[in-house]
């Protein structure tokens, strides 16, 4: 009877031989494989996790605007730092830096209140009251801040007029003659804002 091949004194040497230089070139392709797409999927990497991170980003300052806008509708337009964090669950600090965007994107003004906070306020013909003029035998100060247009209007003058005497010294004096209310006016040129001065 004839033997077979794999039990032929060298045909194990060859077949381990012969499969030891299929490992090693297996091996190598998939070196040379790797090296050649590594960058490649270094890169695709790197753009999805940037894509994936602006998306969540994206999201956030959504949500963060939905709630901004709920609480500004909730409180008429009026809103502390911890009103706006624990509504937003975030930290004062991030509360503080959003409201202070929004402020200056929205013209936003400050009010003081008594217990020694800040509330951000933000004006809307929709939705909030326009101010009521303060009288002059009013005890408590007018404690807004106006735009251009809406000093001129108040005042019946010009822009023109308005720019002219905004930089002067008499400005308040000026300012106070025509209000109708006897209230003098200062310029915030840091703002574009006119302060009341009583």
């Amino acid at each position: 009877m004839p033997l077979r091949p794999f039990h032929n004194p060298g045909a194990g040497f060859e077949y381990r031989l012969l499969m030891a230089l299929v490992l090693a070139g297996a091996a190598i392709a998939t070196v040379l494989l790797i090296q050649l797409l590594l960058p490649w999927l270094v890169v695709a990497g790197l753009v999805g996790g940037a894509a994936w991170f602006w998306r969540r980003r994206k999201a956030r300052e959504m949500a963060l605007h939905q709630v901004f806008y709920a609480q500004l509708a909730a409180h008429q337009g009026r809103l502390s730092v911890l009103d706006f964090a624990i509504a937003a669950q975030i930290t004062g600090s991030e509360a503080r830096q959003f409201l202070d965007q929004r402020a200056e994107e929205f013209w936003g003004d400050f009010e003081p209140t008594s217990t020694g906070d800040v509330l951000y306020t933000f004006r809307s013909p929709n939705t909030v009251k326009p101010p009521v003029p303060v009288s002059p035998s009013a005890t408590r100060p007018l404690t807004i801040s106006l735009t251009a247009a809406d000093l001129t209007q108040r005042l019946g003058c010009s822009n023109g007029d308005l720019v002219r005497h905004h930089g002067l010294a008499d400005f308040e004096h000026w300012s106070r003659d025509r209000d109708p209310d006897g209230c003098g006016w200062r310029y915030d040129a840091e703002r574009d804002r006119y302060w009341p001065v009583r």
